[in-house]
């Protein structure tokens, strides 16, 4: 299931004029919420308890309690996530402190990522690599290197899947794509126009659209059936891709080991048959 965040700015299309008050609230400021009664919400936003209600269980909630339980926790991900972010190397720095800044920056992204991934949205993107026709790449840049990578991993496991490394080609894919196929879309901002069009055209075509992307702000997690989200812990105007590098890297594998592990002895005989030996014997 995508975020409680993602989910909120998916449904607005479809929300009617009372819920659109609220929803306008949240994602103005989902914090102001957090310790408000629902009748005290209804009151704020000229709605009734009843419509609150419902909107909850329309975005996959129990209730309000635990639309707020679901909210909070969101919100402080994206909090720790921000607070990441803005951690700075300054030039007065010393090789030390680049060794330790890099290194912690990239561990609490890696463990805010983990906080993120829904154990039921990686059990079903599993499933869907193992009905699908064919299995199809996208990424551009930095993400372009974390498809190869998963590209190479499902090789080995004998799962029908190809890659592009031009966007054009990866276009065209994505027009050729069909009820039956998977398209993965990476992109960490989850702005980057290109990435937008392909998954549109995958998804217009039948084709099931599963994003790793960040968590918050991204329009690609709108676009997908499926979001495996990255902490958002790198501004979207960087030096170069760090640590959502090596978070991206992470849902990767963890996305695969969880595929190998449904499939264990059909990938270990694999994996036997598809190892290439080097010089050496290693």
């Amino acid at each position: 299931m995508k975020g409680l965040l993602v989910r909120i700015d998916d449904y607005v299309q479809n929300a009617g004029e009372a819920e659109k008050q609220l929803i306008s609230r949240l994602q103005r400021n989902p914090e102001s919420v957090l310790r408000k009664t629902i009748k005290e919400i209804a009151k704020e936003t000229y709605t009734s308890p009843a419509t609150i209600v419902r909107l909850c269980k329309k975005l996959g909630c129990k209730g309000y309690k635990d639309f707020q339980s679901t909210l909070a926790y969101e919100v402080a991900l994206f909090r720790e996530s921000r607070d990441i972010a803005f951690q700075k190397i300054t030039q007065k720095d010393t090789v030390e402190d680049i060794i330790y800044k890099v290194t912690k920056k990239n561990i609490e992204s890696l463990e805010t990522t983990r906080k993120l991934l829904e154990p039921k949205t990686i059990t079903s993107c599993v499933k869907l690599l193992e009905t699908s026709r064919t299995v199809s790449l996208f990424g551009l840049g930095t993400s372009l290197l974390v498809a190869r990578d998963l590209y190479l991993k499902l090789l080995r496991a004998d799962v029908i899947c190809n890659l592009c490394d031009d966007w054009h080609a990866q276009f065209l894919t994505a027009r050729n794509l069909r009820a039956g196929d998977v398209a993965i879309v990476i992109s960490y901002s989850g702005l980057t126009e290109e990435m937008l069009q392909c998954a549109k055209e995958a998804k217009a075509n039948g084709a099931k659209v599963i994003a790793i992307t960040r968590a918050v702000e991204s329009k690609l997690a709108a676009e997908a059936d499926y979001v495996l989200p990255v902490a958002a812990t790198e501004l979207i105007h960087r030096s170069g891709a760090m640590s959502s590098r090596i978070s991206q890297l992470n849902v990767v594998d963890v996305l695969f080991t969880a595929y190998v592990n449904r499939n264990y002895e059909f990938c270990m005989n694999q994996f036997g048959r598809t190892h290439i030996q080097k010089d050496g014997g290693t």
